[in-house]
């Protein structure tokens, strides 16, 4: 389960509820088994300890006799990894280390609950990896995992529920995919993004008349290129994307996606490519309220975990959109594929800006976007495995390698 909200929204004390280090001012909290907290580097250390001797402490504070810690001693020790520091007062650890002891103690002495709140930020890379591993372990065995982190695409990753807390109150509670996407479009909106559009508004994206439609120092007109043939399905949508755009779509619907479909690299509509296989996207767009503006198309990858692969998007060019309402408008992307084989889950968007500008000052500001329509599961594609050999890592380049020998001594100079 993950907790997510800006700061002060009532995380950390939810927690510490949880966790028994605060009562409740009003009604009643149970729980169920052995619970195990990270909720601040060094809590429940003793300073003046040894890493050893907290270890000890810890166990016993946490319900464990000596022998069963020291069953376990090995095991923390070794997780851990500060070698000799585990002799040594935790007041001389960094907070790397501290945090290395503490993950060690919390997950290694079999809780039934594991709090988790922001602790693992202070880790280094691999330390992390090796932390993160150890979580989907815990929550394979049936470990309770309560996680608050203002990493959206960890909570999407690791949780099956979440929970948005707002100044003290549950804002949303449910499907943890569904909770962290309108998390992130309230956060969008508070930087200043407009996602709703009533249409009684009267609001239009337009270029002010003193504003100078010339590329800015950081972009480049479009490049104008041959006119593509367009697939014919592209202008029937299928039922199955009508329904994945109604379930997961938001924004103003000034521009609509009204269809999104794929091609591999003989033109053929499909959703299941070969590794490296270059695949092309398109978006089928339909202006609903007449628009001027500067736009962008994005498309985005993710894992069936929700963790983001890979983007597509035009950085270095600036597209301008002006057209009346009724207009049908093709975006075409070719990207090649080189990722692990298994099923992605395709994020389509386009979106223009307020002043009708992507680069006021030269520099792109997603603050000023609009968003005219976003489908967070406009397809499932799936890439098959690589017919030559296994391939480690949500991404693999196929790349040349060259070679020569090296000459004698006396051949170099």
């Amino acid at each position: 389960m993950g907790i997510i909200g800006r700061n002060g929204s009532g995380k950390s004390t939810l927690l510490q509820l949880i966790a028994g280090t605060l009562q409740p001012t009003h009604g009643t909290l149970r729980t169920q088994g052995r619970v195990t907290a990270l909720l601040e580097l060094g809590a429940g250390f003793n300073p003046d300890f040894t890493g050893r001797e907290n270890v000890f402490l810890s166990g016993a504070v946490l319900g464990l006799s000596q022998k069963e810690v020291e069953a376990r001693f090995d095991e923390i020790a070794a997780f851990a990894d500060i070698g000799e520091f585990i002799d040594q007062p935790v007041k001389t650890y960094s907070s790397g280390m501290m945090m290395r002891l503490a993950f060690a103690v919390n997950t290694c002495v079999d809780p039934d609950i594991l709090i988790v709140d922001e602790a693992l930020s202070v880790g280094d890379a691999p330390f992390q990896a090796k932390c993160f591993r150890r979580l989907r372990q815990l929550i394979d065995k049936g470990v309770s995992l309560l996680f608050v982190s203002h990493d959206i695409g960890t909570v999407r990753s690791i949780c099956n529920r979440a929970l948005w807390l707002k100044n003290g109150h549950p804002e949303i509670w449910g499907e943890a995919k569904q909770v962290a996407r309108e998390y992130e479009k309230f956060c969008w909106q508070e930087r200043g993004v407009v996602l709703n559009e009533p249409s009684d508004s009267g609001m239009e994206v337009t270029r002010p008349d003193n504003v100078d439609p010339s590329p800015g120092p950081t972009a480049s007109p479009a490049p104008v290129g041959p006119v593509f043939a367009v697939p014919p399905a592209l202008l029937v949508p299928t039922g199955s994307f009508l329904a994945s755009r109604a379930a997961s779509r938001y924004g103003t619907e000034s521009v609509q996606v009204t269809n999104v479909l794929t091609t591999n690299s003989r033109d053929e509509t499909t959703v299941v490519f070969d590794y490296g296989e270059t695949a092309t996207f398109y978006l089928l767009l339909e202006i609903k309220k007449a628009v001027s503006s500067e736009f962008m198309a994005t498309f985005m990858l993710r894992d069936l975990k929700g963790n983001a692969v890979l983007s597509a998007q035009d950085v270095s060019h600036r597209q301008h959109l002006a057209a009346p309402a009724g207009a049908r408008f093709v975006v075409k992307f070719s990207i090649p594929l080189p990722l692990h084989h298994q099923k992605y889950v395709l994020h389509a968007a386009v979106f223009g800006f307020k002043n009708g500008e992507a680069l006021p000052e030269g520099r792109y500001d997603f603050g000023n976007a609009v968003l005219w329509e976003v489908i967070d599961e406009a397809a499932i594609i799936e890439v098959r495995p690589c017919a030559l050999m296994p391939l480690c890592g949500p991404v693999h380049f196929d790349l040349p390698v060259e070679f020569q020998p090296l000459p004698d001594k006396q051949g170099i100079t």
